[in-house]
């Protein structure tokens, strides 16, 4: 059982054996107070400071229990955290704005990356093929000597055969020799970037010492 002195308070650990089913006369240690100390709630018998003292020690007083405090959180840096916030919201308007690239410009990049195709189609994106809604017409190569040098020279026309706006894509244009294999492939500007329904551009070009020449391949760039 644990004891108080009930004049310095003053707390000790006590066996119940010690005390007895009747109490006993307890003295206080640090004080010398003396009082009755009895197991059960009951009324203590009158005694004499005369009579028989069990003076109650313990190897150590308990101590007082005092209430932990609590750690206190470290304040938060406010400037970081801003720091932190802005960082992420630079991130993600760069994020939307290269996603609303890469979709508004897919016919581009298609044309400069033809692989990519693969990429928008698979995300559900498909995109039309260089040249979609155009028609290549009146193409001609002939060779020709300019200067005392033989000269290939390609034209032709592109026309718009759909009802919307196109794109003009690049010409691309390969020689063939005896054998049908490619002697030389090249790249031909259109006269327009874009044509409107129904509308019609040009293109011409001249390559210097082409060699020998049986065909001439014309295509629209990345098709």
């Amino acid at each position: 059982m644990i004891v108080s002195c009930p004049t310095c308070a003053t707390r000790y650990t006590l066996a119940d054996s010690s005390v007895g089913p009747q109490g006993r006369k307890v003295r206080c240690a640090k004080c010398g107070h003396i009082w009755w100390q009895q197991p059960i709630e009951e009324e203590a018998p009158s005694f004499s400071l005369a009579d028989d003292v069990t003076e109650v020690r313990a190897s150590r007083p308990l101590p007082k229990t005092k209430d932990k405090a609590k750690p206190s959180k470290p304040p938060r840096d406010k400037a970081a955290t801003r720091r932190a916030l802005v960082g992420w919201g630079v991130f993600l308007a760069v994020l939307g704005l290269a996603g609303a690239a890469g979709f508004f410009a897919r016919q581009e990049i298609v044309r400069l990356w033809p692989p990519s195709a693969l990429f928008y189609e698979t995300a559900g994106l498909p995109v039309e093929p260089p040249g979609a809604g155009l028609q290549l017409q009146n193409v001609r190569s002939e060779q020709k000597t300019e200067g005392g040098a033989p000269v290939l020279i390609v034209d032709g026309q592109i026309i718009n055969v759909s009802d919307v706006i196109r794109p003009v894509p690049h010409v691309r244009a390969v020689s063939l020799g005896q054998d049908r294999k490619p002697v030389k492939s090249w790249s031909i500007e259109a006269s327009a970037t874009q044509l409107l329904p129904g509308e019609v551009a040009t293109f011409r070009d001249a390559q210097p010492d082409p060699g020998a020449v049986v065909e001439v391949m014309i295509t629209f760039e990345g098709s």
